[in-house]
């Protein structure tokens, strides 16, 4: 076995470097273990120093104590001694030195003012992000941020006070934001923040709000509150571009913009997506002012059986007419207030509501009817939606067999056996449950066949052309058959002639209901209705 040239360690300890079959783990455990002498090396110094003095010492217990002796041993501990204290200097040189390298490494990479990262680690953080955007099909944000009236400051309290409220100011992004997005502050009162992993921009709009609204709370500067407002300029990676370059120039283009706007804080980049996002917003606060308010309204639909025109039940029709006309217009507010999270406190609220309503119409003597309530998706995935239906027909004291809640086939086929389990137990409380939008071999693809509903109902897109469309007329029959084959109750909506009405007496569906018959009615028209029949 061949040795390289013994190396001299601190301590007098050699080390030999097995170069040719040598063992790999033996050489690991030398590395490591010189690794940690080097850190402790006073201590094994002084554990040296000790040994060799008990040596001399022991040898000296043999001879006479002689001034030669002694001067021996002496000169032995003050040369321990001086490499001790040498060995501490090259020690504390070094981790000086250290210090001062980290220094220099986090100020090549961080603003001195506020810590925050530069320009430098900054373009590093863009590109991973927008690296990782594109691998898992996320969106991310450039956001250029200005401070407004920063100048004023500045020439009013004097620059200390500025650089106090830029640090102040960086503070309250970082506690703002989640971890992994990154404040960089471009100069002066410029910040530039990243924001990565979102899947809509309404999202980024939320961060937007929060960054307002942590910078209009007042400054407190040499005992003065200051009063701030930020201009925020958006562009979103892929959609205003997929260069780091192009997505800075965008966002900052966008900033001038807000800026130019009257009480406008934020913009982004693509006009399409500014308008959307704040359209949102603008929804957002009218559903919520709406919903405590209670500004929305409930109209009922007549259901009338086939067979002799005798009015059986009503369907419950949510609607919101006194919002604004600009938002209906824009877009679906229930497909917004969905997507917000208000549909299951205004479902709440329609359910409570009707059944308050069918309380009054039979204190007043009236015959009780069925009332069909529609269900989104949200408030039947719920997990308090089976205890607030029992709460609601305890409070109200109706016979849970008037109620009929509607759902989508779509609610109940994304996981059978969940709505399964959610059905059994709403079926318990004694209550109707009713399939809608129904599509044909909907039982024996998804395994519903088992699922307790009473009722099916025919789609108004499948009743519109019923008479003249030979596969619409197919299809219905299909449905009719399926339902009498289960024993399902057959409800056609949407019926507006008496062609479509007297086809479907044919294929002998039971109920119907429609503008044939009656639109949708206000609680006092239904009254009237219910007088006349």
């Amino acid at each position: 076995m061949l040795f390289t040239t013994p190396r001299l360690f601190p301590f007098g300890i050699a080390f030999f470097d097995h170069r040719n079959g040598g063992s790999p783990p033996m050489r690991s455990f030398f590395i490591k273990w010189i690794q940690r002498t080097k850190a402790q090396e006073l201590r094994y110094l002084g554990i040296l120093g000790f040994f060799l003095l008990t040596v001399n010492l022991l040898a000296v217990a043999s001879f006479k104590v002689t001034p030669k002796v002694l001067l021996f041993v002496l000169i032995q501990a003050f040369i321990c001694f001086f490499f001790a204290v040498f060995i501490r200097h090259l020690r504390l040189r070094g981790l000086e030195q250290e210090e001062k390298s980290k220094e220099l490494a986090y100020l090549a990479y961080h603003d001195t003012l506020t810590g925050l990262p530069n320009r430098r680690l900054f373009e590093d953080r863009l590109n991973s992000v927008l690296l990782h955007a594109q691998r898992h099909d996320h969106l991310a944000a450039v956001v250029f941020l200005d401070m407004d009236r920063f100048k004023e400051v500045n020439d009013s309290l004097g620059h200390a006070c500025g650089d106090r409220l830029i640090r102040l100011a960086a503070e309250r992004l970082l506690g703002c934001l989640r971890g992994s997005d990154t404040v960089y502050r471009q100069g002066g009162d410029e910040f530039i923040i990243l924001l990565e992993s979102f899947t809509k921009p309404e999202d980024v709009r939320v961060v937007a709000t929060r960054i307002q609204s942590v910078l209009e709370e007042p400054f407190i500067l040499d005992g003065k509150p200051v009063a701030i407002t930020a201009s925020m300029g958006i562009a979103l990676y892929p959609l205003d571009g997929t260069r780091p370059e192009h997505l800075l120039q965008r966002a900052d283009e966008a900033m001038y913009e807000a800026k130019s706007q009257e009480n406008s804080r934020f913009q982004f980049y693509a006009s399409d997506i500014d308008v959307r996002v704040k359209s949102k917003a603008h929804m957002e606060n009218e559903l919520r002012a709406a919903l405590e308010q209670e500004r929305f309204e409930l109209r009922y639909q007549p259901q009338y059986e086939i067979a002799g025109r005798k009015l059986i039940g009503m369907e419950v029709s949510l609607h919101w007419e006194k919002g604004s006309s600009q938002l209906r217009t824009v877009m679906d507010w229930r497909k917004a207030a969905e997507e917000l999270g208000f549909m299951v406190p205004i479902g709440h609220w329609a359910i409570r509501t009707a059944c308050k309503q069918m309380r009054t119409w039979q204190d007043a003597g009236h015959e009780p009817l069925r009332m069909t309530i529609a269900i989104t998706a949200s408030q039947f995935k719920s997990d308090y939606f089976t205890g607030e239906i029992a709460d609601i027909l305890q409070e109200t004291g109706i016979d849970p067999g008037q109620i009929e809640l509607d759902l989508t086939e779509s609610i109940t086929s994304s996981n059978v056996q969940e709505a399964s389990k959610k059905l059994i137990m709403l079926k318990k409380l004694g209550v109707r449950i009713t399939m809608d939008d129904l599509c044909t071999g909907l039982f024996a693809r998804s395994g519903l066949e088992g699922m307790p509903f009473d009722s099916v109902k025919l789609d108004s897109t499948l009743i519109r052309d019923l008479v003249d469309d030979d596969e619409n007329q197919l299809l219905a029959a299909a449905i009719v058959r399926m339902a009498n084959r289960l024993g399902l109750n057959l409800i056609a909506k949407g019926v507006e002639t008496e062609e479509q009405f007297e086809y479907l007496k044919f294929l002998q569906c039971t109920e119907v209901q429609g503008e044939l018959f009656s639109q949708p009615l206000v609680p006092d028209q239904f009254m009237t209705l219910i007088v006349e029949k």
